[in-house]
């Protein structure tokens, strides 16, 4: 069994990397697994659910996997670690992930205990974090995927050390930027004065819909300078950050609208002083209607190898 995501609904690269790395031998260096309690297991072959790899200590205390049942367990290649646990494999398989994907009641809980997991050793080690869905036939796979991008992912693991992601988000309230935009456009200012002189009911109000019209584009236009603006102010407070697409108000369940959705990477010692000057400059945005967000500490989902997971 290959590793399997629900999003991609595809077989991964890396698995088949690392089957390739361990079918037909084992590596000469020692693949050790973390003396923990024995765990339940399904009556069927159990399949394996990756978390995340880290460096640091080969063994954490276990807890309850994402299944609720089974023990994570730590397995290790020379110095780093992946976290996984087993999971029933007729629960836990492409055909049915991909089908649950549908099912809130079943599927947010289980981001939820994934999330919780991978945050948990993020506390204590450097990690790339793994995002949900990641099924993996074996041990050995994973391992196999382990070694054979071992360099790759003890140079990254050595680049975030000390780091944290924290997210800054963006909402636009209702009627942002009009203000502005009303006060200081030329257009705007001379429409409001054919309005007030108009010679007829009727003239006045295409001149009122016309200038509700040039007001709402320029708005868009004005926010999405905005969201530039913010984003490049804050990008040199630091390590390194990356802009992610925005979501809709259903994602959100905000009322305003987002404008900027932005991860960075910070070093630990500069959290206080970033979120200082993230709050400052949420202040000065204020008469402008925007209303800014900031969430952390979170793994590093944004500033990690490509996983093709």
């Amino acid at each position: 069994m290959e590793s399997e995501r629900i999003d991609a609904r595809r077989k991964s690269k890396d698995a088949r990397d690392g089957d390739k790395e361990t079918r037909g031998h084992r590596d000469k260096e020692t693949f050790s697994l973390s003396p923990l309690p024995p765990v339940a297991v399904s009556p069927s072959e159990p399949h394996i659910y990756l978390y995340c790899f880290f460096k640091g200590a080969t063994s954490l205390p276990p807890q309850k996997g994402i299944d609720g049942v089974n023990a994570t367990l730590v397995l290790c290649y020379r110095d780093l670690c992946a976290l996984v646990s087993p999971v029933p494999s007729d629960e836990y398989n492409e055909e049915t992930l991909n089908r649950r994907i549908e099912d809130l009641e079943w599927l947010i809980p289980r981001i939820r205990r994934h999330e919780e997991i991978v945050r948990h050793v993020a506390g204590l080690h450097p990690v790339i974090p793994i995002r949900f869905g990641a099924i993996y036939g074996s041990n050995e796979r994973v391992l196999g995927v382990l070694r054979s991008r071992y360099d790759e992912f003890r140079s990254h693991l050595d680049l975030i050390s000390g780091k944290e992601e924290w997210g800054v988000k963006v909402y636009a309230e209702k009627g942002a930027g009009r203000e502005t935009i009303g006060a200081s456009n030329e257009v705007v200012g001379e429409l409001d004065e054919r309005i007030s002189s108009a010679k007829s009911a009727g003239e006045a109000y295409l001149l009122r819909k016309k200038r509700a019209n040039l007001i709402r584009q320029q708005s868009a236009d004005f926010l999405i300078v905005m969201s530039d603006r913010i984003y490049k102010r804050i990008l040199p407070w630091s390590v390194e950050g990356r802009r992610n697409k925005v979501l809709n108000r259903n994602a959100t369940g905000k009322e305003g609208d987002m404008i900027l959705n932005a991860a960075f990477l910070l070093d630990r010692l500069d959290v206080e002083a970033f979120k200082e000057k993230v709050n400052a400059l949420a202040k000065s945005y204020q008469r402008d209607a925007l209303s800014f967000e900031v969430s952390g500490p979170w793994p590093c989902y944004n500033f990690c190898p490509d996983m093709g997971l």
